[in-house]
């Protein structure tokens, strides 16, 4: 059974990238993805292959639109006689649903798969085109997924069936083991050190600034405190000058793009994650599944993000001082339920084991469906 997935960035393994390939990994040989991607790069292109999958490139919709839908159609039309018949979409927001609508034409079935419940730092036109988008495929017959109820409601509209898949991970693999975080310590000299974790793509919707003001806070109140940033993107010339006006650049490093996340986690005190919007956000869970304490945004993180008791949700009105206070009140809080020494009760519908598998029956019976 072969799917083809559209939605995903070639150029930066994002959470939803990242998210859909671990999905993919634990389900059954059988179900293989391939990927359309726009650009001609995909990073995680071995990732891929090693699944017996494939990627196919588009031209960029904003600068040749009529290239773009040529060549997605031809896609669609070739591995439609391969025997290919979903489109799975993963969506940031409504305002590309042309991908939907070419694969109906081509008579595909679809499946719209929601990650995000904002868009509060795109313009007016763009948010303009996510409600006609959201218009155009209200009726439409689309099997409908998204990763909290928040998400389904902004995607598709509240009162719109739509049918939650956990952002479920490996609980294995996050784990918490001490010799871990010794060793992760002692590699970043950590050691003694009180360790703030940020984890993400350097994007507007991550709210990297206000998370270096925090830590700023947090270095006036705490001794010997160190922020780790591990991820990549846009705004890393925006924060290094952010990092170097705040005067912080002792306590920074910078651990770019990184596959043992799990063992970062491990050797961090706290995750500070300020988000100005999150479909549910797949780091948040992660960390409370290796016991780290969280500190994220109220009102626009899911409640279905809220896996344990350790993550705190501060409003994002509230000043970086008040940011500051409770992520200190979260690292001593921890520490006094020792979370870390196997007491942490995890819920199972984030086990990923569990989650591939009934997203693995979405698709077959999407698929067979007649």
């Amino acid at each position: 059974m072969h799917i083809l997935v559209y939605g995903f960035s070639g150029k930066i393994l994002g959470g939803i990238e990242t998210f859909i390939l671990n999905m993919n990994e634990h389900m059954s040989s059988d179900c293989i993805f391939d990927y359309i991607i726009d650009g001609n790069e995909c990073v995680y292109r071995e990732r891929i292959e090693k699944r017996g999958g494939s990627v196919f490139y588009v031209p960029a919709v904003k600068i040749t639109p009529f290239k773009y839908i040529k060549t997605f159609h031809r896609i669609l039309k070739e591995q439609r006689n391969s025997g290919t018949n979903v489109l799975y979409i993963q969506l940031f927001s409504m305002a590309n649903v042309l991908p939907a609508l070419i694969a109906k034409k081509a008579g595909y079935k679809v499946i719209l798969h929601s990650h995000n419940n904002g868009l509060q730092n795109k313009n007016i036109l763009y948010k303009w085109i996510h409600l006609v988008g959201k218009r155009l495929t209200r009726n439409g017959d689309y099997i409908r997924l998204t990763n909290s109820r928040l998400s389904g409601d902004f995607m598709f509209g509240k009162g719109l069936k739509s049918e939650v898949i956990y952002n479920a991970i490996d609980l294995q693999k996050f784990a918490f083991k001490q010799d871990i975080r010794d060793r992760i310590r002692m590699e970043n000299d950590g050691e003694g050190k009180v360790v703030i974790g940020f984890v993400g793509r350097f994007m507007m919707q991550k709210n990297p600034i206000f998370m270096l003001q925090v830590f700023a806070e947090l270095t006036k109140i705490v001794e010997n405190c160190e922020l780790w940033i591990v991820g990549e993107g846009e705004m890393k010339d925006a924060m290094d000058a952010e990092v170097v006006r705040l005067g912080i650049g002792n306590s920074v490093k910078w651990l770019g793009r990184r596959s043992d996340v799990n063992e970062l986690m491990m050797g961090m005190d706290l995750l500070l994650q300020p988000s100005i919007f999150e479909g549910l956000g797949i780091v948040l869970v992660e960390a409370q599944a290796t016991g780290l304490p969280v500190v994220a945004s109220a009102e626009v993180i899911p409640e279905e993000a809220a896996a344990t008791p350790l993550i705190k949700f501060v409003r994002l009105s509230e000043s970086s001082f008040k940011w500051a206070d409770e992520c200190i009140r979260q690292i001593r809080q921890t520490r006094i339920n020792n979370y870390r020494q196997g007491k942490l009760v995890f819920p199972e519908e984030f086990d990923i084991n569990q989650e591939a598998k009934r997203l693995e029956r979405v698709i077959a019976n999407t698929s067979s469906d007649d």
